[in-house]
Protein backbone atom coordinates (compact mmCIF):
# COMPACT_ATOMS: atom_id res chain seq x y z
CA UNK A 1 0.00 0.00 0.00
CA UNK A 2 1.18 3.47 -0.61
CA UNK A 3 0.45 6.48 0.77
CA UNK A 4 0.85 9.80 -0.18
CA UNK A 5 0.83 12.69 2.69
CA UNK A 6 1.07 16.33 1.70
CA UNK A 7 1.76 18.95 4.33
CA UNK A 8 3.85 22.37 4.04
CA UNK A 9 4.20 23.01 7.99
CA UNK A 10 6.77 21.01 8.65
CA UNK A 11 5.39 20.55 12.74
CA UNK A 12 1.84 19.49 11.44
CA UNK A 13 3.48 17.30 9.03
CA UNK A 14 5.71 15.20 11.07
CA UNK A 15 2.66 14.87 13.61
CA UNK A 16 0.76 13.47 10.56
CA UNK A 17 3.64 11.42 9.33
CA UNK A 18 3.93 9.50 13.17
CA UNK A 19 -0.01 8.66 12.98
CA UNK A 20 0.05 7.17 9.41
CA UNK A 21 3.09 4.99 10.26
CA UNK A 22 1.38 4.14 13.50
CA UNK A 23 -1.89 3.18 11.88
CA UNK A 24 -0.79 1.85 8.87
CA UNK A 25 2.90 0.29 9.60
CA UNK A 26 3.27 -1.57 6.45
CA UNK A 27 2.72 1.15 4.65
CA UNK A 28 4.76 3.24 2.05
CA UNK A 29 4.51 6.59 2.74
CA UNK A 30 5.83 9.62 0.65
CA UNK A 31 5.83 13.10 2.12
CA UNK A 32 5.76 16.55 0.14
CA UNK A 33 5.18 19.76 1.04
CA UNK A 34 2.52 21.03 -1.81
CA UNK A 35 -0.34 19.80 -3.77
CA UNK A 36 1.58 20.69 -7.26
CA UNK A 37 4.36 18.64 -6.00
CA UNK A 38 1.99 16.06 -4.91
CA UNK A 39 0.07 16.20 -8.31
CA UNK A 40 3.19 15.30 -9.96
CA UNK A 41 4.15 12.51 -7.96
CA UNK A 42 0.72 10.33 -8.79
CA UNK A 43 1.49 10.92 -12.16
CA UNK A 44 4.52 9.16 -12.17
CA UNK A 45 3.15 6.14 -9.85
CA UNK A 46 0.05 5.40 -8.46
CA UNK A 47 -0.91 5.63 -4.92
CA UNK A 48 -3.43 4.09 -2.60
CA UNK A 49 -4.58 7.00 0.09
CA UNK A 50 -3.76 10.97 0.03
CA UNK A 51 -3.69 12.68 3.11
CA UNK A 52 -3.23 16.21 3.01
CA UNK A 53 -3.71 19.45 5.67
CA UNK A 54 -5.90 22.41 4.61
CA UNK A 55 -4.89 24.16 8.45
CA UNK A 56 -3.96 27.88 7.53
CA UNK A 57 -4.20 27.37 3.97
CA UNK A 58 -5.45 29.98 1.76
CA UNK A 59 -8.65 28.79 0.23
CA UNK A 60 -7.71 29.71 -3.38
CA UNK A 61 -5.20 26.60 -2.66
CA UNK A 62 -8.37 24.28 -2.51
CA UNK A 63 -8.77 25.11 -6.68
CA UNK A 64 -5.71 22.83 -7.20
CA UNK A 65 -6.89 19.72 -4.44
CA UNK A 66 -9.99 19.28 -6.84
CA UNK A 67 -7.34 18.89 -9.54
CA UNK A 68 -5.27 16.53 -7.40
CA UNK A 69 -8.33 14.22 -6.42
CA UNK A 70 -9.01 14.12 -10.23
CA UNK A 71 -5.65 13.43 -11.17
CA UNK A 72 -4.86 10.59 -8.61
CA UNK A 73 -8.06 8.44 -8.73
CA UNK A 74 -9.13 5.95 -7.96
CA UNK A 75 -6.67 6.97 -5.08
CA UNK A 76 -8.88 7.93 -1.89
CA UNK A 77 -8.09 11.49 -0.41
CA UNK A 78 -8.16 12.31 3.56
CA UNK A 79 -8.44 16.15 4.15
CA UNK A 80 -7.90 17.74 7.78
CA UNK A 81 -9.46 20.99 8.42
CA UNK A 82 -9.26 23.59 11.40
CA UNK A 83 -13.52 23.54 12.10
CA UNK A 84 -16.34 22.00 10.00
CA UNK A 85 -17.91 25.37 9.62
CA UNK A 86 -16.58 27.25 6.84
CA UNK A 87 -15.67 27.58 3.29
CA UNK A 88 -13.02 25.42 3.66
CA UNK A 89 -15.04 22.69 4.64
CA UNK A 90 -17.47 23.38 1.57
CA UNK A 91 -15.16 24.30 -0.43
CA UNK A 92 -13.01 20.44 -0.28
CA UNK A 93 -16.42 18.57 -0.34
CA UNK A 94 -17.47 20.19 -3.41
CA UNK A 95 -13.70 19.02 -4.68
CA UNK A 96 -14.44 15.45 -4.68
CA UNK A 97 -12.35 14.64 -1.34
CA UNK A 98 -13.54 11.45 0.31
CA UNK A 99 -12.86 12.75 3.91
CA UNK A 100 -12.77 15.75 6.02
CA UNK A 101 -11.36 15.29 9.77
CA UNK A 102 -11.42 18.22 11.88
CA UNK A 103 -7.87 18.55 13.32
CA UNK A 104 -9.51 18.71 16.81
CA UNK A 105 -10.03 14.91 16.68
CA UNK A 106 -8.21 12.43 19.11
CA UNK A 107 -5.71 10.63 17.31
CA UNK A 108 -7.63 7.13 17.67
CA UNK A 109 -10.92 8.62 15.94
CA UNK A 110 -8.42 9.97 12.97
CA UNK A 111 -6.75 6.79 12.92
CA UNK A 112 -10.20 5.22 12.44
CA UNK A 113 -11.59 8.04 9.57
CA UNK A 114 -8.75 7.65 7.70
CA UNK A 115 -9.07 3.65 7.66
CA UNK A 116 -12.48 4.20 6.71
CA UNK A 117 -12.00 6.08 3.67
CA UNK A 118 -9.31 4.08 2.88
CA UNK A 119 -11.40 1.12 2.78
CA UNK A 120 -14.20 2.76 0.43
CA UNK A 121 -15.92 4.72 2.62
CA UNK A 122 -16.62 8.70 3.22
CA UNK A 123 -16.13 10.81 6.46
CA UNK A 124 -17.66 13.64 6.96
CA UNK A 125 -19.01 15.45 10.17
CA UNK A 126 -22.81 16.97 10.07
CA UNK A 127 -23.57 20.28 10.71
CA UNK A 128 -26.33 19.61 13.58
CA UNK A 129 -27.61 23.53 12.78
CA UNK A 130 -28.40 22.81 9.07
CA UNK A 131 -28.95 18.88 9.29
CA UNK A 132 -32.77 18.33 9.60
CA UNK A 133 -31.93 14.83 10.89
CA UNK A 134 -29.92 16.46 14.10
CA UNK A 135 -27.19 14.55 15.26
CA UNK A 136 -26.25 11.52 15.10
CA UNK A 137 -25.78 8.85 17.95
CA UNK A 138 -22.29 8.08 18.93
CA UNK A 139 -21.03 5.00 19.35
CA UNK A 140 -21.21 4.38 22.95
CA UNK A 141 -25.08 5.54 23.25
CA UNK A 142 -25.56 3.42 20.21
CA UNK A 143 -24.21 0.49 21.93
CA UNK A 144 -26.52 0.73 24.89
CA UNK A 145 -29.64 0.91 22.57
CA UNK A 146 -28.83 -2.26 20.35
CA UNK A 147 -29.75 -5.81 21.70
CA UNK A 148 -27.33 -8.06 22.50
CA UNK A 149 -27.32 -10.09 18.81
CA UNK A 150 -27.38 -6.76 17.39
CA UNK A 151 -24.34 -5.86 19.53
CA UNK A 152 -22.94 -8.73 17.97
CA UNK A 153 -23.32 -7.91 14.30
CA UNK A 154 -22.94 -4.18 15.12
CA UNK A 155 -18.68 -5.88 15.72
CA UNK A 156 -19.32 -7.86 13.19
CA UNK A 157 -19.69 -4.18 10.87
CA UNK A 158 -16.78 -2.69 12.24
CA UNK A 159 -14.54 -5.19 11.51
CA UNK A 160 -16.12 -5.18 7.35
CA UNK A 161 -17.81 -8.60 7.50
CA UNK A 162 -20.23 -9.48 5.18
CA UNK A 163 -23.30 -10.64 5.82
CA UNK A 164 -22.76 -14.54 4.85
CA UNK A 165 -19.84 -14.45 7.11
CA UNK A 166 -21.70 -12.42 10.06
CA UNK A 167 -24.46 -15.49 9.77
CA UNK A 168 -22.25 -18.27 9.38
CA UNK A 169 -19.84 -16.84 12.96
CA UNK A 170 -22.94 -16.34 14.45
CA UNK A 171 -25.23 -19.48 13.47
CA UNK A 172 -28.36 -17.41 12.49
CA UNK A 173 -29.37 -17.06 8.51
CA UNK A 174 -28.50 -14.22 6.27
CA UNK A 175 -32.27 -13.26 6.24
CA UNK A 176 -31.96 -12.61 10.23
CA UNK A 177 -28.47 -10.73 9.75
CA UNK A 178 -30.00 -8.43 7.37
CA UNK A 179 -33.02 -7.71 9.74
CA UNK A 180 -30.39 -6.02 12.41
CA UNK A 181 -28.32 -4.62 10.37
CA UNK A 182 -31.23 -2.45 9.43
CA UNK A 183 -32.53 -2.10 12.80
CA UNK A 184 -28.57 -0.76 13.53
CA UNK A 185 -29.20 1.76 10.54
CA UNK A 186 -32.13 3.07 12.14
CA UNK A 187 -30.90 3.72 15.58
CA UNK A 188 -27.74 5.04 13.90
CA UNK A 189 -28.70 7.15 11.49
CA UNK A 190 -26.37 5.77 9.35
CA UNK A 191 -27.54 5.93 5.72
CA UNK A 192 -24.95 2.38 4.60
CA UNK A 193 -23.10 -0.43 6.66
CA UNK A 194 -19.81 2.44 5.66
CA UNK A 195 -21.23 4.87 7.87
CA UNK A 196 -22.34 1.99 10.35
CA UNK A 197 -19.03 0.56 10.74
CA UNK A 198 -17.34 4.32 11.44
CA UNK A 199 -19.84 4.43 14.18
CA UNK A 200 -18.02 1.62 15.58
CA UNK A 201 -15.08 2.35 15.00
CA UNK A 202 -15.12 5.49 17.11
CA UNK A 203 -17.07 3.43 20.18
CA UNK A 204 -14.01 1.15 19.34
CA UNK A 205 -11.39 4.20 19.42
CA UNK A 206 -12.63 5.52 22.86
CA UNK A 207 -14.66 8.93 23.82
CA UNK A 208 -14.47 11.70 21.72
CA UNK A 209 -16.69 14.09 19.17
CA UNK A 210 -19.44 12.15 18.02
CA UNK A 211 -19.06 10.74 14.55
CA UNK A 212 -21.57 12.37 13.11
CA UNK A 213 -21.20 11.33 9.63
CA UNK A 214 -22.71 12.22 6.30
CA UNK A 215 -21.82 11.21 2.76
Amino acid sequence: MRLLLVDEHPLIRDALEGLLRRTFPDAEILVLESIADAREAVRRQPVDLIVTNLLSRHPAALHDLGDLVREAAPARVVVFGERVAGSAFRQARASGVHGYVPATYRPELVGAAISLVLAGGDYFPHLPHVDPRGPSPNGHDLHARLSLRQRDVFQALKAGKSNKVIARELMISVATVKQHVQAILKLSGARNRTEAAAIAAQAAAGSGPPSNLAG
